[in-house]
């Protein structure tokens, strides 16, 4: 057990591997697909293939907010809506729904929170580096 908020089960659905790093692509279902850029020798340590079931864990530190998608070179941007906002003195937790079996928190600052106006209710896309993405094997 990880003291990481997002984690989410899954099977590997693609593996490209380069000289060092590789990308894992993990299907968490309902056409949901979160990519990893691990280390070639992570891969191999967990015996990663595809259809291998996996844990994927993102740190909510890791999880930056926006309204809508960004035209960024950022593989993991997934859309849903806000249904918690717990603010704190500084920073604040934020949960987006994005379906029955995946909510994201992000954890970020309040004045984040007010810039982009969130709101819960309020569509909103959590969007990660593919660094940010770890994968773990049961």
């Amino acid at each position: 057990m990880l003291g990481v908020r997002n984690q989410f089960k899954g099977k590997v659905c693609e593996i490209k591997k380069g000289a060092i790093n590789g990308l894992v692509k993990v299907d968490v279902g309902n056409g949901i697909v979160f990519t990893s850029n691990t280390s070639i020798e992570s891969i191999d340590a967990l015996g990663l293939t595809v259809g291998k079931d996996c844990v994927v864990f993102i740190k909510a530190m890791e999880v930056i907010l926006a309204n809508e998608k960004l035209n960024i070179g950022t593989r993991n941007q997934v859309e849903g809506t806000i249904t918690e906002i717990n603010k704190g003195s500084i920073n604040a937790l934020v949960k987006i729904k994005v379906n029955d079996n995946i909510t994201i928190s992000s954890n970020t600052s309040i004045e984040s929170v007010d810039a982009l106006g969130l709101q819960v209710g309020q569509k909103a896309v959590a969007v990660f580096k593919a660094m940010s993405v770890v994968v773990a094997t049961e």
